[in-house]
């Protein structure tokens, strides 16, 4: 048997009355007559087939299936309000959410004075923030499970992504090189690339973009360290070097979570290996108007007002948002 034809509103009209134990109390409730609600009843109950409530002179109760149609009733009220306070809270912006992705160094440096200028403006809008590798940030967007990017340009990743995807650049850091304090090259004021042959090298994931770009260059450089050890976070390749497991190089809005005690920093010489960062957006789908308002305050922020760490650059963009 297939059940259709049954509102939202009939639904409510159900849970009232039985709520209430009857249809006087329900009436009062809904300010509406009883013949009203006798009447959504009786039309509800002809399109299930069945009686749901037992009338009598002296009693009023659900019937088995009536029991069972105010559970599914319930459910399906709970979900449809829940759902809709969700849209009405994207349509209204300043009173809405704001779904980021980020890389972990970004969520930890570039975004939090962002943010706090965000919300200070924008008190009501709940902001989550996820942050990720970046091979996962470009499943989130391919997905619309959040609003905005900000990430590193990483052409393999982004350019799995179809066209519509838009990349905006930010920023721009530098690469430097942190390595063991005891080390003999942190003796050194400034680092080759080549210092880095045949040394022990501690690598990110291959998630990660940063991965990317140091196998790039030391492969470019014929550079092949004597052994590679891996690891997924900032804090792991920090500490890895801390314990005089060996070199690593890291962008600069990584650089302020590896400054540790044991763990030097020390700038590569010669031109200088960079990362753009930027904003991500899928051009094809509107942004909601508190992810609108949050690239707004990016695209206006003068560099003089930003925050940066050292090896990184403020460059704003002007960005046309998606109609």
């Amino acid at each position: 048997m297939r059940i259709t034809d049954i509102t939202v509103g009939q639904m409510r009209v159900i849970a009232c009355v039985a709520d209430q134990g009857g249809f006087t109390p329900a009436a009062e409730r809904l300010s509406q007559s009883q013949s009203s609600l006798s009447r959504i009843v009786s039309q509800v109950e002809k399109a299930t087939g069945t009686r749901l409530f037992e009338r009598t002179t002296r009693s009023f109760a659900l019937t088995d299936a009536g029991t069972e149609f105010l559970r599914a009733a319930l459910v399906i009220l709970q979900t449809y309000d829940r759902e809709m306070n969700n849209v009405a809270s994207y349509l209204s912006g300043p009173n809405g959410h704001l779904r980021l992705a980020t890389l972990p160094s970004l969520a930890a440096t570039l975004l939090p004075p962002f943010i706090d200028r965000f919300r200070r403006s924008f008190p009501n809008v709940s902001i989550n923030l996820q942050d990720l590798m970046a091979a996962n940030i470009i499943e989130e967007c391919r997905y619309g499970s959040v609003d905005l990017a900000i990430t590193a340009e990483d052409p393999e990743l982004i350019g799995s992504l179809p066209d519509h995807f838009d990349f905006s650049p930010i920023a721009e850091e530098r690469f430097a090189c942190i390595l063991p304090a005891t080390h003999a090259l942190a003796q050194k004021p400034g680092i080759d690339w080549d210092d880095l042959a045949g040394r022990s090298f501690v690598s990110f994931t291959e998630a990660s973009s940063v991965r990317r770009i140091t196998d790039r260059e030391l492969a470019a450089r014929g550079i092949h360290p004597s052994q590679t050890v891996t690891a997924g976070t900032i804090s792991a390749v920090t500490g890895l070097c801390a314990a005089n497991l060996g070199i690593s190089a890291v962008p600069g809005f990584v650089i302020p979570m590896t400054r540790v005690p044991g763990v030097a920093l020390r700038p590569f010489r010669g031109e200088p290996v960079t990362r753009r960062i930027g904003v991500l957006v899928d051009t094809t789908r509107s942004l909601s108007p508190a992810a609108e308002e949050f690239l707004a305050l990016i695209t206006s922020t003068p560099p003089d007002e930003v925050s940066l760490p050292d090896f990184t650059t403020w460059t704003g963009f002007s960005f046309n948002a998606p109609a």
